[in-house]
């Protein structure tokens, strides 16, 4: 039999026949699940297990929460002390209050970001009101380099340290144009916004996720970068860059214990789609292609993406693309 470790820093009781290939991507959560089960009897104080740090080369640093119930043990959704910064909170219908109010709920301590300084204020005193969570509001345009610097000394200043970046702001071409008739000036606002400017955040976040050893990038792409899509050209093509720079940020710094994913949504309610959708033959031309039941969604299906992203147990998944749009992607 080849040589494989045995996991005893992991589950001290496992027996030495339960031995983990590194190299082998076959092995998942059900392997780790199945020695927690094992584990479990020691004792009762054994059966809840707050953190399992595997020290593998294809798991180091990978922590998550384990939740005990009546005949099995799993991953539980667990965000409690985690810092975390989102960007493009001030909406009062949209993404990214959907995910910080996510993230309050699951524990997490949260420093919110947005070009709207007195709405990211009042969205600061309404997550930390309704989930009694740590909030801190900063204003902040995502292209300026020192907007970029405030918004990050400001998270460390508060919390010595990142534990998750949530690259949610963006913005779509004002006057709807078709491809023909866009500006180079909108261009620039939408690619500078949406691709130019999450990365040099994202850079910015990197040095310290990797003097920490540890790291979650989640960066919001769209359906539409894989999609083809009429007057949305500059948006789509800033989130395709989106998902392949999301893939690069992942391979290059999974050395470091950093982990980057993109969510790519669908239709969703929000602020930003509200006028579209309520044309009747715009609403009818974007739901057709769409297979689910419900054909649009709603911010809070994103925010269920991202606090699956945002927790440990996801910690297997790196690098990945994940489509939240009832398989409109699949066409």
């Amino acid at each position: 039999m080849t040589n494989y470790p045995v996991v005893r820093h992991l589950f001290p009781s496992a027996p030495d026949d339960k031995r983990l290939d590194n190299s082998s991507s076959f092995y998942s959560l059900q392997i780790v699940a199945s020695f927690v089960l094992d584990s479990t009897k020691e004792g009762k104080e054994q059966k809840r297990k707050k953190v399992a740090r595997l020290k593998g080369d294809a798991m180091k640093g990978s922590d998550f929460t384990i939740l005990e119930t009546g005949k099995m043990d799993i991953p539980r959704f667990d965000l409690t002390d985690k810092v975390a910064i989102i960007t493009g909170v001030a909406s009062d219908i949209g993404i990214g209050r959907g995910i910080a109010r996510t993230y309050a709920a699951y524990g997490a301590k949260l420093v919110i970001a947005d070009m709207d300084a007195e709405g990211i204020e009042s969205r600061a005193r309404e997550i930390a009101a309704e989930f009694d969570a740590e909030v801190i509001p900063v204003r902040c345009d995502i292209r300026s380099e020192g907007d970029r610097k405030t918004l990050v000394d400001t998270c460390m200043e508060a919390f010595g340290r990142i534990d998750i970046l949530v690259n949610n702001a963006g913005v779509v071409l004002s006057n709807d144009q078709l491809a023909q008739d866009v500006t180079e000036e909108e261009w620039d606002r939408v690619v500078d916004t949406d691709y130019k400017a999450v990365f040099f955040l994202t850079q910015r976040v990197a040095e310290i996720m990797i003097k920490q050893e540890h790291g979650n990038i989640i960066n919001i792409a769209s359906v539409v970068a894989r999609v083809a899509s009429t007057r949305m050209l500059p948006y789509a093509s800033a989130k395709a860059a989106i998902v392949q720079m999301t893939r690069c940020m992942a391979f290059e710094w999974a050395r470091f214990n950093i982990r980057a994913n993109c969510i790519c949504p669908g239709y969703i309610e929000t602020n930003m789609t509200q006028t579209t959708l309520n044309k009747p033959a715009a609403y009818e031309a974007i739901t057709r292609p769409i297979p689910h039941n419900r054909k649009v969604g709603d911010p809070l299906d994103i925010a269920a993406a991202a606090l699956f992203l945002g927790c440990d147990c996801s910690d297997m998944v790196n690098g990945t693309p994940l489509y939240v749009d009832g398989a409109r992607s699949i066409w």
